[in-house]
This record gives C-alpha cells, sequence and structure tokens, in this order.
C-alpha cells in the first residue's frame, strides 16, 4: 500500500483521462512499449481511455461472459488502489473531499504530496494501519470516456489475449 506515484497538480474536479494524459507516468510507460515492452500494463477503471499498456474493463459486459470474468479480476486486482486511496485520506482528513483544501493549487499539491509521503513513512514503521477501517469497493464503473472511439485495435488485442488466459 506504498504509494509509489502521485500528480496532485490537478484540481479534484479534473478527468482521470486528462490527469492521465498528462502525466509522466503515461510518458514513460509509452516510451517502454515503443521500445518493445510488451509485458507491462497498468490497471485504470472506465474512466481511462484503453492503452497498450493501460488495461481497462470491457463495458456492458454479459453476466457470465468472458468479459464478465476478466472485469471482475481486473476490478480485485485494482482493489489495492482504492484500499490505499481509501487508508490515505483516513489517515489524512483534509484529503477528503467534504473538507476540501482551501489552498492556493500550489500549496493544495505540497500537502497532498507531503500526506502521501507520511502515509508511506507510517506503512514503514508499522504505525496504525487503518485499512480495516476503509470500505472497499469493487465495481466496474460505466463511466462515459471520450477517447474510447479512438482506442487502439492493439491495446483491444492485448486485452482480448489477457481475457483468454482466464477462460
Amino acid at each position: 500500500m506504498r504509494i509509489r506515484y502521485l500528480d496532485a497538480r490537478h484540481a479534484g474536479s479534473a478527468h482521470d483521462s486528462l490527469i492521465w494524459n498528462m502525466s509522466h507516468a503515461k510518458q514513460i510507460l509509452r516510451e517502454r512499449y515503443d521500445g518493445g515492452d510488451r509485458n507491462s500494463w497498468i490497471l485504470g477503471d472506465a474512466g481511462y481511455p484503453l492503452e497498450p499498456y493501460l488495461m481497462t474493463p470491457y463495458r456492458s459486459s454479459q453476466e457470465g461472459s468472458a468479459e464478465a470474468v476478466f472485469n471482475n479480476k481486473h476490478a480485485k486486482a485494482r482493489n489495492i488502489i482504492e484500499r490505499t486511496i481509501g487508508v490515505l485520506k483516513n489517515r489524512f482528513r483534509c484529503l477528503l473531499g467534504a473538507r476540501q483544501l482551501h489552498y492556493k493549487r500550489e500549496k493544495a499539491t505540497k500537502i497532498a504530496n507531503v500526506c502521501s509521503a507520511l502515509h508511506n513513512i507510517c506503512i514503514a514503521y508499522g504505525v496504525n494501519d487503518l485499512s480495516e477501517d476503509v470500505p472497499v469497493q469493487l465495481s466496474n464503473e460505466n463511466v462515459e470516456n471520450e477517447d474510447e472511439n479512438i482506442q487502439s485495435i492493439e491495446a483491444s488485442q492485448i486485452r482480448d489475449q489477457i481475457k483468454s488466459t482466464f477462460v
């Protein structure tokens, strides 16, 4: 549950795909993919675009189908990040949406970064693991994604190959 990458430069209302498209993580993964790496993926919910290095759930999968099995396993694998965010917000209540940080963007970014660093320190020293208090959601949100129409055929083929290993 350590936080390895954080980009808190954007307001909470920014769409996931906007943040992803502007992130250094995307650039790094794209460069690795262009360099021949075909065995590294990160998982994103339905708010992200499907890309060869970013696997997202299938939309509108029918119960019992191979796509539904993929989505279920995808959600279980994504569960750790949802728990991590929940523990971080539980540990540092100022990060909760209801309590909004009433500072300029630059200061709010620093606060989020410091909270994440302190969270990692708490984990390293075994300080009060709050994970039992955090509700876990295993949902595949059907968020509309403007980028779905331009998702790459290659990314779809990669996801289909991964799906076929579950059946």
